[in-house]
């Protein structure tokens, strides 16, 4: 019989079985959908829990948020201010928990002064003036402190690799000087950190005392360095000259082998080698032959 719509032919019910239509498929209920789909929803959670979890511990350690672009547009706009108001400092915007990370983050940078603020702060530099005339004010104080001590350390400035200064959410502002590569403190790290002048210069001046033999080392090491680039530039400026006395030793060869030559269009040749000669010997005198040579001389010299 035709089952149209749970009705038979003539518009009487179809026969059923215990109230469900027969020769109709049991739809699955919706829980039991849920429940075969539940594997692939823990999953799903699970994977954003893991890519959360890991996009956290990226800012954590300043890796995305050091890139500026958590930044809203006031920030990104502000900072664009900064690098320009202050040519010689780099700017690094990202958070940090510890000490080893603010220090592995500012190792990073390379500018004369390099400096680490926390994203929170830097918005609120961006949004309010008074703000950011406070810790632009820091800045340059903390910038006259990095001076400060490295008239304090005299001669023995050159036992730091990197000097930078750090900025963290609460506005605390500190000092943290790298030390040169195996000189250590006696807390073991390789960074001085310090709020004042004053301890930064007795903590560095400790670091002195304890590493003074690594620190001869170094300086011996700089100075064969410095030494053996001395040589090269040396020989790039023996090997010049002489090339030029060899284009002069040429240039002799030329005008006496004319002044012996009977043959006109023998001595036409040798006329016009000898003109090409002195025009590469006027452009290329001493200074000027050296400056079109640089491959012969270092960068030092």
């Amino acid at each position: 019989m035709l089952n149209i719509n749970g009705f038979g032919k003539m518009g009487k019910p179809a026969p059923t079985l215990n109230g469900k239509l027969t020769g109709q498929k049991e739809k699955p209920a919706r829980d039991e959908k849920k429940e075969k789909n539940t594997d692939k929803a823990e999953f799903s959670s699970f994977g954003q829990s893991v890519r959360s979890e890991a996009v956290k511990n990226e800012m954590r350690v300043g890796k995305t948020s050091a890139k500026t672009s958590q930044l809203s547009e006031t920030a990104q706009n502000y900072l664009e201010k900064l690098k320009k108001k202050y040519g010689n400092m780099d700017f690094i915007i990202a958070d940090y928990s510890t000490d080893e990370e603010a220090d592995r983050l500012l190792s990073k940078g390379k500018g004369e002064y390099n400096v680490l603020i926390t994203p929170d702060l830097l918005e609120k530099m961006a949004a309010d003036e008074s703000v950011a005339a406070e810790y632009e004010a820091r800045l340059e104080e903390s910038v006259e402190n990095i001076k400060a001590v490295e008239e304090g350390l005299g001669d023995d400035a050159d036992m730091i690799d990197k000097i930078g200064i750090t900025i963290d959410s609460e506005g605390n502002v500190s000092l943290r000087a790298k030390l040169l590569e195996g000189m250590l403190t006696k807390d073991g790290s390789n960074t001085v950190k310090a709020s004042t002048v004053e301890d930064m210069l007795a903590q560095l001046k400790e670091a002195r005392e304890a590493n003074a033999e690594k620190l001869e080392e170094i300086r011996a090491k700089r100075a064969e360095e410095a030494e053996a680039e001395a040589e090269k530039a040396l020989i790039g400026t023996d090997d010049a000259d002489k090339e030029i006395k060899d284009l002069n030793n040429e240039q002799q060869t030329f005008a006496a082998q004319i002044r012996a030559e009977h043959n006109e269009d023998r001595r036409s040749e040798l006329e016009l080698m000898l003109n090409q000669l002195d025009g590469e010997l006027s452009q290329n005198d001493n200074a000027g032959y050296r400056n079109g040579h640089p491959h012969h001389f270092s960068a030092k010299v």
